[in-house]
């Protein structure tokens, strides 16, 4: 935002704030967009939460690594995330031995490649996690500080990103089998209030209207996940906004809480993708339109915060 009076006015570390990137699949690179857009404008953030792509963009971020985030969208196809089945793997899944339709060996080698954890317990952006255990039905929020080897990063954003039935579930320290936590809790806006943020960026990854009818089985499965993370944001932000009004009119139960300013960033027009669709040049388009989205949310919370500023 060179040159725009709204960097210089956002930089200022008035607020805690947090940064929170839902899944979304092959949409995430409109996540790098707008955190590409946060960094222009010279936006830091204290904490960080992310489920499925979401958590591993999160991570990304937190390292330090945005431009190597971005060459990796730019350069990555379905084949470096999974690969179809094998025969013997089929044979598996029949059996009950393998619980996913799809081998994700190539995204661990990938995260084994650029995780760095030395980087991210020495960050300034805390991150945490989350994921949904199938066996007891426990979402947990996995924390840096939870975290004791590039072994078990790995398994946590391996655990954050299998999309169920696509993608196998993860163990945690031998225990349970962790899917993407984003079927719960999409957008965990109340781990960013309960740690103390005062300000919240949440990034979508879905447009604000949709109106394209799937066309094959994998758009079918991809539309049935969309629905479940789009109930799952809009419940948390239901519930934000039910937090912040209870505040507003000195409600009883809110008594010691604050206001936090939530900021939704979100595709204004079709992202043309499913979360099961990657494509270099698509993600390059994502990447711009998420750029963009963003510079201008960003100029319009400027004049908006201007009016108070200038009084």
């Amino acid at each position: 935002m060179n040159g725009n009076p709204a960097a210089a006015s956002l930089a200022i570390p008035e607020k805690r704030r947090a940064l929170v990137l839902p899944g979304g699949g092959g949409r995430g690179a409109y996540q790098v967009g707008v955190a590409k857009a946060f960094q222009e404008a010279g936006i830091e953030f204290e904490m960080a939460f992310g489920t499925s792509i979401g958590g591993v963009n999160a991570t990304m971020i937190a390292q330090g690594h945005l431009k190597r985030l971005e060459d990796l969208w730019c350069n990555t196809r379905p084949w470096d995330i999974f690969r179809l089945p094998s025969a013997q793997q089929i044979g598996r899944m029949m059996f009950g031995r393998k619980l996913g339709l799809l081998d994700t060996s190539p995204l661990e080698e990938l995260l084994r490649r650029e995780v760095d954890l030395k980087a991210l317990k020495s960050s300034r952006t805390k991150i945490g996690f989350f994921t949904t255990d199938l066996c007891c039905l426990e979402t947990r929020l996995v924390t840096i500080d939870d975290i004791m080897s590039t072994n078990e990063l790995v398994d946590v954003l391996m655990a954050t990103s299998a999309v169920p039935i696509a993608f196998p579930p993860r163990q945690l320290r031998g225990n349970g089998l962790w899917v993407d936590g984003g079927l719960v809790r999409n957008t965990p806006l109340r781990a960013a209030i309960d740690r103390g943020a005062d300000e919240i960026f949440m990034v979508l990854l879905h447009p604000e209207t949709v109106n394209v009818c799937p066309t094959s089985m994998w758009q079918v499965l991809a539309r049935c996940l969309d629905i479940v993370l789009d109930a799952s944001a809009s419940k948390e932000l239901e519930l934000a906004q039910l937090y912040n009004r209870l505040i507003a009119e000195g409600a009883a139960a809110a008594a010691g809480m604050r206001a936090v300013n939530i900021e939704v960033f979100q595709p204004r027009r079709p992202l043309n993708t499913t979360l099961l669709e990657i494509d270099p040049d698509r993600s390059k388009r994502l990447i711009q339109q998420g750029y963009e989205d963003a510079m201008d949310h960003l100029v319009e919370l400027y004049h908006r915060q201007t009016p108070a500023r200038a009084s």
